[in-house]
């Protein structure tokens, strides 16, 4: 019986992911375990909330995956718990240096890779996909385009439900469109992800969880390489399909060291200048918003702008010359958007 067939077996599944996401919430916030210091992470308390909160949507993804997912499914259990590791490592202080986190994802990824070879097949640019043929720079640029995402994701991860509710509106997206055209997916993994997700999503909107170091991470990584295998087994859709589902965290991630070398800053040095940010100073100051509520609806709007974007493109996965004008529109309106906000808030300052 396939997971996603039974509605009394999903029901039940849901139901246990979220009495564990109580327990595990209750038991970490009481013997403080993996819980939210805002004087460790001065970067992100200012939109923080004022209680003590767990970090435990990273454990409540990677436990649904572990014990959910099929017993021969090893080797992606290591890998994911690695990554996991990674993140947790982070979130307690014992792997500051993000430069040595970066070499513990290289060394796990590059792994993952040489053993799965799921790499990135095709972008569809003769010349390029010439060099995708040698293996090593086939490697080296699926070990980019995953680093990139995972630690774009981390960037992204600064206001309620903005990570959860970002790559459950993609894995939602994925899986209708699998499921009414036919496609190769991994149902198990994707449904799987989705649950926890759903559960995740429903106590960061209150600020009763967060995902920490551990869940961007994790999410990430395991929604990336879903897609790149989801895109290498279905030459029917377009590789800028997947760019376009992915493309927020990644700019965010590319876009933020570009800003930084600019001004002069370490590409890696944490700062409030994330467009996210940007949006919640503007609620809260502009129109006078209190932080727990801006906070979360920053996150509720960016999800909304990426649902209705993620809508229009549904009926144009395998359109590689739409997909790129709409991934450019995107990227021109995000920068619109951080140039208009960060102006209006310098004048606000200054005023």
């Amino acid at each position: 019986m396939s997971i996603v067939e039974s509605n009394h077996y999903n029901i039940v599944i849901f139901i246990v992911i979220f009495v564990f996401s109580i327990i595990l919430n209750f038991l970490m916030k009481k013997f403080q375990i993996l819980v939210d210091k805002k004087e460790s992470y001065s970067h992100k308390s200012f939109i923080g909330n004022i209680e003590i909160t767990p970090l435990s949507g990273g454990l409540i993804f990677f436990s649904t995956l572990i014990f959910f997912l099929p017993n021969n499914l090893l080797l992606f259990k290591v890998i994911i718990s690695l990554i996991f590791l990674n993140g947790y490592l982070s979130d307690i202080n014992l792997l500051k240096n993000p430069a040595k986190r970066i070499l513990f994802q290289t060394l796990v990824i590059l792994v993952y890779l040489l053993i799965s070879e799921n790499f990135i097949s095709s972008i569809r640019i003769d010349f390029f996909d010439n060099l995708l043929n040698i293996f090593p720079i086939n490697l080296l640029f699926t070990l980019f385009c995953i680093l990139i995402l995972i630690n774009g994701t981390n960037f992204i991860d600064g206001v309620n439900t903005s990570v959860a509710g970002y790559y459950l509106i993609v894995l939602l997206n994925v899986f209708y469109l699998a499921s009414t055209k036919n496609l190769n997916l991994d149902f198990t993994l994707v449904f799987l992800s989705m649950i926890a997700l759903i559960v995740i999503y429903m106590f960061n909107f209150f600020g009763k969880s967060y995902l920490g170091d551990n869940g961007s991470y994790l999410i990430s990584f395991v929604i990336g390489i879903t897609l790149i295998n989801f895109s290498n087994n279905n030459l029917l859709v377009s590789p800028y399909y997947i760019i376009a589902l992915l493309w927020y965290p990644a700019f965010e991630n590319l876009f933020s060291i570009l800003r930084k070398i600019l001004l002069k800053k370490s590409p890696s040095s944490p700062d409030n200048n994330h467009l996210h940010q940007l949006i919640f100073l503007y609620l809260n100051k502009i129109f006078k918003i209190k932080k727990n509520t801006s906070n979360t609806m920053t996150g509720v709007l960016i999800s909304l702008y990426h649902l209705i974007f993620l809508l229009v493109i549904f009926e144009n996965f395998s359109h590689t010359k739409i997909l790129v004008y709409f991934i450019l529109a995107n990227i021109f309106f995000y920068n619109l958007l951080y140039f208009v906000l960060k102006k209006n808030l310098k004048a606000y300052n200054n005023g």
